[in-house]
């Protein structure tokens, strides 16, 4: 009999509303409960609030619940005495418990919640959604009983009450209503009914006789005999049986249901016939199988992966990497604390790490820790850590850590020799820094007592041996600013002067030294300050230059220099040159960097320099550039209006400035 046979009478009769399940919150503090209500108010159901564990008790007598959320400091009866009472009543005992506490953190307290009968253990604060996905698991399961024992009693009394028209309606309505595919069978086994899921799944049609071998027609037949061998000992036997199958669509798809086939009593505790519903779990076992391909790559890889509980930490998985890497084996690692092999932290360190992924704040967190061998001694890594949530229950944590051992020597052996050639690079600068000076001296007497005659002969020559002196000792000033940077000692002699007429004077000595450039200045008045004079003079110096250098056809260049209120200065330098490709623009401010390689001379120390001055002023410095020839580049620097001066002061007279 279909559902259609029966539409007519009952047109107009109004549909039953969905079944509700009570749930049952504790907690002596009322704003307590009312958070809860306000987060479990989207699952639709009936919320029932108690003050206290004896309040509990007395609602318990009075109807059924779906989940008790219940909190453990109370006064009078707490949550776990509570518990106790309430596991052994007969009516009672099997109702889920989840305790909610914000005090009781230890895992001895949280074992002992278990004991007392809960089926999890939150720590206030907790995650509203997976609170409400906790809790509507258990209400579904309370429903879906409550849907199955309302199905078991329709059933019992169509049965009974054969002739009586709407009994068998009401059934039928039921049945139909479920979205599983279900089929209804005598105790005998011989089928009797598919529901509208069944039909429309397998495209059996309404009037198709029912049998085994029509429902066996569409198992595969890989699944068909052990099918039929289930079935067979589950009614000679009466008792229930659960099986995964695939069963095959309209379409001609298969896909894997899970089969439970339960027998229906009657009030005498007779066999009176089967009801066996089928769910759908392809997506869930087509999950478990590419998970378990995922664990047989993990396996592969040679880095330590692990994965471990978020609630207790303990490890759940480790891979044949992790099991070298350790000294250990898969099975020892199984089961232990992720805190005996992590073991820079403490739980409550560890724990602070892991909160931001599990939130959802960070997608990831990579550090450098050690981690611990059984056999006690350490190994450097390098771990990335992530989250993986899990639909409807806890997710878990994956770690995989790279032994940086090797890394970790290569880096020491750069340190060292990157040590040994910066200290080779100051005392080369120092040394030369006396022959330049003497030969400095000699060419300027020799200069002198020629008079004016430099442009031929003796004069001519000393002239060009002055001026690559003079290269040499800004080469040599470069190398010794950039040791002074290394090593945290380039000082300042602060002062208060404006910028803007920094900006000018510079500009005019700039525009002397280049007369295809038109330098042009765009400055506020009065940009006053406190910063060190030389050093800024170095840093507009060098930004002009390169404008100048790095712009072969000529063409303007713009230096802007503006005030930002109380807080701050602006200045930028803008060319209409080369430009600077995009992925050059962080390499041009490290030390020997050059965007354009050596095409266009210098030895890439000027913007590191600057960037060390600008920084050391508490400022930053930036490049601008779309890195296409014609369209230039901007520099800009941003500097505080008051620079504090540095705690240790470097006397004067140790510090030689080149801003030529």
């Amino acid at each position: 009999m279909t559902p259609s046979e029966h539409i007519s009478a009952d047109r107009n009769q109004e549909r039953p509303s969905p079944p509700r399940a009570s749930i049952l919150m504790v907690d002596d503090h009322p704003s307590n409960l009312l958070a809860l209500e306000a987060i479990l108010e989207p699952l639709g159901q009936e919320l029932v609030k108690a003050t206290s564990g004896e309040e509990a008790l007395k609602f318990l007598l009075q109807r059924d619940f779906a989940v008790i959320l219940m909190d453990v400091q109370m006064p009078g009866l707490d949550g776990f005495q509570t518990a106790t009472l309430i596991k052994q009543r007969e009516r009672t005992r099997t109702i889920p418990i989840i305790f909610l506490t914000a005090l009781s953190r230890d895992t001895a307290h949280v074992f002992k919640g278990y004991a007392h009968g809960a089926v999890d253990y939150l720590l206030k604060p907790f995650d509203p959604e997976i609170l409400r996905s906790k809790v509507s698991v258990f209400v579904d399961l309370f429903l879906k009983e409550q849907q199955l024992q309302r199905q078991a009693v329709l059933l019992r009394q169509r049965e009974r009450e054969a002739m009586e028209r709407q009994s068998e309606l009401r059934h039928l309505r039921l049945t139909e209503s479920l979205p599983e595919v279900m089929w209804a069978a005598r105790s005998d086994g011989s089928f009797t009914y598919a529901n509208r899921a069944a039909r429309d799944y397998t495209g059996i049609q309404a009037d198709q006789p029912l049998s085994l071998n029509t429902f066996l027609e569409f198992v595969h037949a890989a699944d068909r005999e052990a099918m039929r061998a289930a079935w067979v000992q589950a009614i000679r036997m009466g008792q229930r049986v659960e099986r995964e199958f695939r069963l095959r669509r309209f379409d001609g798809v298969y896909r894997w249901h899970l089969a439970r086939a339960v027998p229906e009593r009657d009030e005498n505790g007779l066999l009176a016939g089967w009801i066996a519903v089928a769910t759908d779990i392809d997506d869930k076992r087509r999950a478990e199988e590419a998970q378990g391909r995922f664990k047989a790559t993990l396996d592969a890889t040679l880095d330590c992966v692990l994965m471990f509980s978020p609630d207790s930490l303990t490890l759940t998985y480790a891979n044949a990497g992790a099991a070298k890497q350790l000294a250990s084996s898969t099975e020892e690692l199984v089961g232990l604390s992720v805190l005996e092999v992590e073991g820079a932290f403490d739980e409550a360190g560890f724990r602070k790490l892991l909160a931001p992924l599990v939130s959802g704040t960070l997608p990831s967190q990579t550090y450098s820790t050690s981690h611990r061998r059984r056999d006690g001694s350490e190994v450097p890594v390098e771990v990335v850590l992530q989250y993986v949530a899990a639909d409807g229950g806890p997710g878990r944590f994956i770690s995989v850590a790279r032994d940086i051992t090797e890394r970790q020597r290569a880096e020491t052996a750069l340190r060292l020799a990157s040590e040994a050639k910066d200290s080779f690079l100051a005392a080369a600068s120092h040394e030369l820094r006396t022959p330049l000076a003497a030969a400095k001296g000699h060419a300027h007497l020799a200069l002198l007592k020629l008079g004016g005659e430099t442009e031929s002969g003796p004069g001519k020559s000393l002239k060009i041996i002055n001026r690559q002196i003079d290269r040499m000792a800004k080469l040599v000033e470069d190398l010794l600013d950039i040791s002074r940077l290394q090593a945290g000692r380039l000082s300042l002699e602060l002062e208060r002067f404006d910028l803007s007429h920094l900006v000018q004077e510079t500009r005019d000595r700039m525009a002397v030294l280049s007369q295809g450039h038109e330098i042009h200045v765009e400055a506020s008045e009065q940009l006053e300050g406190t910063w060190d004079r030389g050093r800024l003079d170095q840093v507009l110096t060098n930004l002009l230059s390169n404008a100048l250098r790095y712009s072969p056809e000529g063409g303007p260049v713009w230096v802007r220099v503006q005030g930002e209120r109380d807080e701050g200065v602006h200045l930028s330098v803008t060319d209409t040159g080369v430009g600077i490709p995009k992925e050059k623009q962080a390499l041009i401010f490290e030390r020997f960097g050059r965007a354009h390689g050596s095409k266009y001379g210098g030895l890439g120390l000027g913007l590191t320099i600057s960037q060390g001055i600008v920084e050391q002023h508490g400022g930053r410095i930036w490049v601008e550039s779309p890195g296409v020839a014609g369209e230039g580049s901007s520099f800009h620097v941003w500097l505080p209006r008051e620079t504090e001066a540095p705690a240790v002061a470097v006397p004067p007279e140790a510090v030689t400035r080149s801003t030529n």
